[in-house]
């Protein structure tokens, strides 16, 4: 009897902890509800001190394991909403600042990663003239520098550059492509560039106007590149 009793006890537990964990993948629980309003509304007193804000319409977003916020600034006469996203079980982290992106200067941006880009193809091209297309993503605060600004790699960014470059390497072995792919590495930081991250893409070019990615690879300052870093796809 006693045994019987612990096969249903087992038998109850298999069934009920998936449905337990299925609901909480997609609706949360009041634990990390909780602990996620908390952490964000520390993150408002600390970052935007100078205004108060109210968080409405929270729900648990299942595409990034998290909560999302609407926040409104109490006392703004348009009531702007922003959106804020928050995600960490033990430690929840706000990983989405609507006010933030709301308040950068998109079209100073927009012509200083321009000219930032057409200085790097040149600073790279000596060295890898099979650099075929570059983008360079910015983020400056409105108010912060005059609209016209001129690109330098001095500038006060809100956040290092994050950098996406193309490269012709129809005709190169994977070795040679490692060489590039350092020689990138070793040229930002000989030269001084401030990074976040470099994606760096490996094109055949074929009869299309961009040919296909066939290699790829991330790094950053830091990173010790190595041949079985590169990732390789197939066509």
């Amino acid at each position: 009897m006693k045994r019987k009793k612990w096969l249903y006890i087992v038998l109850l537990i298999v069934l009920v902890v998936p449905i337990l964990l299925f609901y909480q993948a997609f609706n949360g629980n009041p634990v990390t509800k909780y602990a996620s309003k908390k952490a964000l509304k520390s993150f408002l007193a600390e970052k935007y001190a100078d205004h108060e804000y109210r968080i409405n319409n929270e729900f648990y977003n299942f595409k990034i394991g998290g909560y999302t916020y609407q926040v409104v600034q109490i006392g703004d006469e348009q009531q702007a909403k922003y959106e804020f996203e928050v995600t960490g079980f033990l430690k929840p982290t706000v990983t989405y600042d609507g006010i933030y992106y709301a308040n950068l200067d998109t079209p100073l941006m927009e012509k200083l990663s321009e000219e930032a880009a057409a200085e790097l193809t040149s600073v790279l091209a000596e060295k890898i003239p099979e650099i075929k297309d570059m983008y360079v993503q910015i983020e400056i605060l409105k108010g912060k520098y005059a609209a016209d600004t001129k690109w330098k790699k001095d500038l006060k960014l809100e956040k290092p550059m994050y950098i996406n470059l193309t490269v012709d390497v129809t005709n190169m072995s994977k070795e040679e492509i490692l060489a590039t792919v350092q020689t990138i590495q070793q040229t930002l930081q000989s030269e001084n560039y401030e990074y976040d991250r470099v994606s760096f893409n490996g094109n055949i070019m074929d009869q299309t106007i961009d040919g296909y990615v066939k290699y790829a690879i991330g790094f950053d300052t830091n990173t010790k590149i190595k041949l079985k870093d590169i990732e390789e796809f197939g066509r």
